[in-house]
């Protein structure tokens, strides 16, 4: 795992980010995620873009839409996916977060690898004018007087994999004073810094051949 210290500014002290060289969520773990009931994807599509897959019937790169998918509609195979694609879900999905929150309209996926370790991601996909609401802030806030460690995630290019840096720290002194403006602020250096890094190849090479009857 390559690491690299973000460069300070103003006399603060950035988190160390790291790329991610694993999947995002094993099968056995994300199977194990029970379901809100009464929430489905609907058009969201994500996911379908930004895990990246390496199975015998299909393998597609990181930040690649599967070709399989119609964006803003679904899985043009849905009936006949692979395993992996019927178990993956994000945290939307799983835990009680507004409608607000779902990936395509929000511009984060909520990752599940490390919920069971106390650890949730924030994979900004896109910065929307919903990463900087309220909202954002509250959830984050409550998160970390839970002691949940929270970590933001960035896509590099197509077919790299994601940075990634834990800030349960750097935020805390903004969501311990209710600061919203500082702790936006440091939302927003810490994605900036992490969008500096020179990304590193996934490696995966796209093969789609999931059987169509």
């Amino acid at each position: 795992m390559r690491r690299h210290q973000l460069d300070p500014a103003g006399g603060c002290s950035y988190p160390v980010a790291r790329f991610t060289r694993k999947p995002l969520l094993s099968r056995s773990e994300s199977s194990a995620l029970p379901l809100l009931p009464d929430r489905e994807c609907g058009g969201c599509v994500e996911c379908c873009r930004v895990i990246p897959l390496e199975l015998p019937e299909l393998a597609k790169p990181t930040g690649e839409l599967c070709a399989y998918c119609v964006d803003g509609a679904g899985c043009g195979v849905h009936a006949i996916r692979p395993q992996t694609c019927r178990t993956w879900f994000c945290l939307w999905r799983v835990i009680e977060l507004s409608d607000d929150w779902r990936p395509d309209r929000s511009g984060i996926v909520v990752r599940p690898d490390g919920l069971e370790t106390g650890e949730i991601t924030l994979y900004v996909v896109r910065r929307t004018d919903f990463l900087t609401s309220m909202e954002v802030f509250g959830v984050v806030a409550g998160w970390i007087a839970q002691d949940v460690e929270v970590a933001l995630s960035v896509p590099g290019p197509v077919g790299t994999f994601p940075a990634r840096a834990v800030v349960t720290g750097w935020l805390r002194p903004a969501v311990e004073a209710g600061d919203l403006d500082d702790f936006n602020r440091r939302v927003v250096a810490s994605l900036d810094q992490l969008e500096r890094h020179d990304w590193q190849a996934d490696g995966i090479t796209a093969r789609y051949a999931v059987h169509i009857a």
